[in-house]
């Protein structure tokens, strides 16, 4: 971990006047590629004009909804009162005293009835055109229940305008929530959609040159070419990896006191790193194959393997020259005659050595015949 001590003369190493990768959102310095300039579009689209009462924005973790959502609370909408739940873990009741607190109503009651009547008293005291927005950051957190809360508290407005806008903001997973059948109600509610995928390859490299160039840094001066590209490349486009991998090249550089990030200095990020969290690459068989691991097991495991299969095979040839006798009857099926009776035969009938076994199908299934019990259980 960093001192700020360090962490200045780190960006001052480089002739920075800030640190340009921070692992907080900064709207300040808000990068705006071509899925967040939508994206951005489309909230304030919500925030203003949505009549369905529901916009939902969902992006992996580390993609920049936080930013971008406090870049568009950063602005000043006349008409439009915003209040922000941070914490999907509040409950209903809650969520509502939160709200009501941010716009300056206190409740001094916990009765649920009490709390909904402040809160639609608030609605009803809007004027004509005037919106109340409610922001719910983490909405992959919310419980079933809370989310209907939600869905049958946006229908208690009268009138024809949409007064309550709920502005959900999530993981992916709160997609797939969503198209479960018992909140298909709320999923049909939802009017603008926001998907915020990570950056393409070319918009991460103006991602960093982005960020640098606001601390008055140039990307051809701090980053080698293949340095910065083997950082891309592990980042997955999600800009807060990338923040994490670049800042921790730059640092082993200014430790190493060097003026460039090398490709040696790279590749020790990007590994670090994965030692960490888990590798930001897809697995693949070639990855599996690599894995010493394995490949020390098999070396270690081959010779047992040998020997247990050796004694498995002694013991099945003891059991059957012992138990089944084949001197008995053996040279009486080649010769083509029935075998000689035994205990195992006592008719003395021939019969197919495997006509008892039931029939197999190709994928391991095992099918008995209609008319057969003796494999019925």
């Amino acid at each position: 971990m960093t001192t700020p001590g360090i962490t200045t003369m780190y960006y001052r190493h480089f002739g920075l006047n800030g640190a340009p990768y921070q692992f907080t959102p900064s709207p300040q310095i808000l990068f705006l590629s071509q899925a967040h300039r939508e994206a951005r579009a489309a909230l304030e689209w919500g925030f203003l004009h949505e009549p369905s009462g529901f916009t939902l924005l969902v992006g992996e973790t580390g993609t920049g909804k936080t930013t971008l959502l406090l870049s568009v609370l950063s602005q000043e909408y006349k008409r439009i009162r915003v209040a922000y739940v941070g914490s999907p873990k509040l409950g209903f009741e809650g969520m509502l005293r939160a709200i009501l607190r941010q716009l300056n109503i206190q409740t001094r009651t916990d009765d649920r009835l009490a709390v909904m009547d402040a809160f639609s008293s608030c609605l009803a005291r809007l004027k004509k055109g005037e919106r109340l927005v409610v922001v719910v950051d983490e909405a992959q957190g919310l419980s079933d229940d809370l989310l209907e809360e939600l869905r049958l508290l946006s229908n208690c407005e009268n009138g024809d305008e949409k007064r309550l806008q709920f502005v959900l903001v999530g993981q992916p997973e709160l997609l797939e929530r969503l198209m479960k059948p018992h909140l298909r109600q709320l999923n049909e509610r939802i009017g603008a959609r926001v998907i915020l995928n990570p950056l393409e390859r070319a918009e991460a490299f103006a991602y960093v040159d982005h960020r640098l160039a606001a601390r008055q840094g140039r990307i051809k001066k701090i980053f080698a070419r293949n340095a910065l590209a083997h950082l891309i490349d592990h980042s997955g486009g999600i800009p807060r990896r990338i923040n994490v991998l670049c800042h921790n090249a730059m640092l082993l550089a200014y430790s190493a006191g060097v003026k460039k990030v090398k490709l040696v200095a790279a590749r020790t990020a990007v590994s670090e790193y994965e030692n960490l969290f888990q590798s930001a690459r897809p697995f693949t068989s070639k990855q599996s194959s690599s894995r010493p691991g394995w490949k020390a097991l098999w070396r270690v495991g081959r010779p047992a393997a040998a020997l247990l299969t050796l004694g498995l095979m002694g013991t099945a040839a003891a059991y059957f020259w012992t138990v089944a006798k084949p001197y008995d009857w053996i040279p009486a099926m080649v010769g083509g005659a029935s075998p000689v009776s035994s205990a195992h035969n006592p008719r003395g009938e021939a019969s197919p050595l495997f006509s008892n076994i039931p029939h197999i199908h190709p994928k391991g299934i095992v099918y008995l015949p209609a008319d057969d019990s003796r494999y019925q259980e």
